[in-house]
């Protein structure tokens, strides 16, 4: 049980290292054509993965995650009726934004569709942006 869990923590602090959207020139050698991006993207939270073991039923079936200061939603996830967890594109959710002043700039907030909740904030690194 405890090697699950362990697992379940590397898998996500692997995901979360390896989202930045930009590739770096030295990585891409000859195959690069256009300017490397300095954003980033595709955050992974409990709100939107799978458990390892155990419930989901107590998850949201749907989320976002938008940007703070516009709403725009850059990240969408769906579960399945067994509880699993899938990306979806942003533009298949139907799903209208409310932005509230209140909310910290400079994040990414993850909204439970369902009720309007925000779960997470996420805090954008200086210097960096959403990818599109």
């Amino acid at each position: 049980m405890k090697s699950k869990k362990i697992m379940a923590v590397t898998a996500v602090v692997g995901t979360m290292v390896l989202t930045g959207c930009g590739v770096s020139p030295e990585a891409a050698g000859d195959n690069i054509s256009t300017r490397v991006e300095n954003c980033i993207g595709g955050f992974e939270n409990i709100w939107n993965s799978t458990p390892v073991e155990g419930d989901a039923s107590e998850l949201p079936r749907e989320t976002v995650t938008v940007v703070s200061e516009t709403g725009r939603i850059f990240d969408a996830m769906r579960r399945t009726p067994d509880g699993t967890a899938e990306a979806v594109a942003p533009e298949d959710i139907n799903y209208k934004v409310h932005v509230d002043d209140s909310w910290p700039k400079n994040h990414a907030m993850v909204i439970d569709t369902a009720t309007g909740k925000v779960l997470d904030t996420i805090k954008i690194p200086d210097g960096r942006s959403i990818c599109d």
